[in-house]
Order: C-alpha cells, then structure tokens, then sequence
C-alpha cells in the first residue's frame, strides 16, 4: 500500500479537510431526521409512473414463461450431464 508522503512531489504539502464538528454532522435530533425521510420518500413515490394492471399482467407473463424456459434447459443440461458422469464414473 503506498503511502500518502508517495504522492507528494515537489515539497507540497498534503492538505485535508477539516473535520466537521459532532454538532455540524448530526444537525436535527434523530426523529425529525426519520420524519423528513419519510416525507421524502412519500413524495418520490408520488412521482413514481406505475405501471397499469395491463402492464403489469404482461411482464408477470413474461417472467414467468423466461423463468420455464430457463429450469427446462437448464434442468436438460443437468439430466445429461447426470446420465453421462454414471455412464462414466459409475460402471457395473
């Protein structure tokens, strides 16, 4: 890990920030915090365009019918690999 002195070049100093007091990071007590959050988060979602119950219906339907492709291939692929390790691995 390289070292912050690493970074200097031509006797510059390394300035950081100043650290914020306790006071200036908390600024408002924690219920009025959750408060606001609240109302903001009620007001996002006010903004939010939801889809319509047709909307909705269709991509329900097509989740449903990638999510049946994919366990029957995926299933497929896991019967043969099956089949061929005791073909292989298992013999009489």
């Amino acid at each position: 890990m390289a070292r912050l002195t690493d970074f200097i070049k031509n006797d510059r100093q390394a300035v950081r920030p100043a650290a914020r007091p306790a006071a200036a990071r908390t600024g408002l007590p924690i219920i009025e915090r959750i408060r606001r959050y609240l109302r903001e988060v009620r007001t996002e979602l006010g903004r939010v365009e939801w889809p319509s119950r047709a909307e909705l219906t269709a991509m329900t339907i097509v989740v449903v019918v990638v999510l049946a492709v994919m366990s029957l291939y995926l299933g497929a692929w896991d019967v043969l690999f099956t089949w061929l390790f005791q073909q292989v691995l298992v013999r009489p």
